[in-house]
């Protein structure tokens, strides 16, 4: 049987999440994922990246909740050097969720301050 919120999550579309690459001169030279785990009491999000080839990027992983207990808005993230076909774990969160609680996460790559790859995670509205 699924945790109550992870359920929740599910139904919202929440764990539909995608990463693209989009500036010229670094395009295509990693990806953007946003990975969503359960806990006892919401979920804990990780912002990864994925090199597909050498690069030196900057991430910021921006996340958004409101519901009845008001709001939370957070930002994490730091320089990585990645070499090709390397991973890193670039943001880590963890929230409290309840049932109708809305959230928006937001996962940008960027190489000289151009945004490389992004990822978007939002519940329905």
């Amino acid at each position: 049987m699924l945790h109550p919120i992870y359920a929740a999550l599910l139904a919202a579309g929440l764990l539909s999440a995608a990463g693209a690459a989009a500036h010229a001169g670094q395009s295509g030279s990693a990806l953007a994922t946003i990975a969503i785990e359960p806990t006892d009491t919401g979920v804990r999000l990780t912002g990864k990246a994925v090199a597909l080839a050498a690069v030196s990027l900057d991430a910021k992983m921006t996340i958004e909740r409101t519901g009845t207990a008001g709001r939370t808005a957070t930002s994490q993230g730091g320089a990585f050097q990645l070499k090709a076909g390397e991973r890193a774990d670039v943001a880590s969160v963890g929230l409290s969720m309840a049932p109708g609680d809305r959230l928006s996460v937001e996962l940008v790559l960027s190489v000289d301050g151009q945004p490389i790859a992004r990822s978007v995670v939002e519940t329905s509205r």
